[in-house]
């Protein structure tokens, strides 16, 4: 396989695992910055929280939930694997999630990405 044929495999692979992340049910997936940023959503994040993608994209980490995420943001922005369960503030009212969060690598850069569902 030439090198050409690897990055066009990889390209392939990135493509579908965003396509897929975008479309999967049942869980919302938040990639976020160093500055708690929202960088990336996906529909069942936008449906869990009750808020449209450039809405999440134009937030930060903690405003849906008065900040009550802050003691795990130092320990995840430097390697940590954290889950929990808290309160996202909606639109319409308020819903209980299970989450869990660590740190990736996205083209290269470091992110966090959050994984959460609703509460059962």
């Amino acid at each position: 396989m030439s090198l050409d044929d690897r990055n066009a495999t990889e390209i392939a692979q990135l493509a579908l695992l965003g396509e897929a992340a975008d479309h999967i049910t049942g869980v919302g997936i938040f990639v976020w910055d160093d500055d708690r940023n929202y960088v990336a959503v996906n529909q069942t994040a936008c449906r869990l929280v009750g808020r449209k993608r450039e809405e999440l994209l134009a937030m930060k980490v903690g405003d849906m939930t008065e900040d009550r995420a802050a003691p795990y943001f130092d320990e995840v922005q430097h390697g940590g694997l954290h889950s929990g369960s808290l309160t996202i503030d909606r639109p319409d009212g308020s819903v209980e999630i299970d989450w869990v969060t660590t740190r990736t690598r996205v083209a290269g850069l470091p992110y966090m990405v959050s994984i959460c569902w609703e509460k059962s």
